[in-house]
């Protein structure tokens, strides 16, 4: 499956990179396959293995903090194997244009 991760501390902080840098630290240790983007990190693996790196990561940044936001958005596709270029793919095949990278 594939999950993009978004975790935001609630902070007058303008600058977040520090507790983020704690949690994307945690998915790379991890081993499994993930992309840092933006906002947030999609990881691939299976249920168990995201749900844990998940926690883990939450729990990290909420050391530090009195109130963290977590998103987590599941694509659980049964009937493909799913990588991210594959997605990517698929999406400039269908415009017929290859997207900025």
């Amino acid at each position: 499956m594939m999950v993009q991760l978004s975790i935001l501390p609630v902070s007058e902080e303008v600058h977040l990179s520090e507790p983020i840098s704690k949690a994307v630290k945690i998915v790379h240790d991890s081993g499994l396959e993930y992309k840092l983007t933006p906002m947030g990190t999609l990881i691939l693996g299976d249920w168990k293995e995201v749900m844990a790196v998940a926690k883990k990561c939450h729990e990290a940044v909420r050391a530090d903090f009195d109130r963290v936001v977590t998103q987590i958005k599941i694509d659980d596709n049964k009937a493909a194997e799913q990588s991210f270029e594959g997605k990517m793919k698929a999406v400039e095949k269908k415009a017929g244009i290859e997207f900025k990278k």
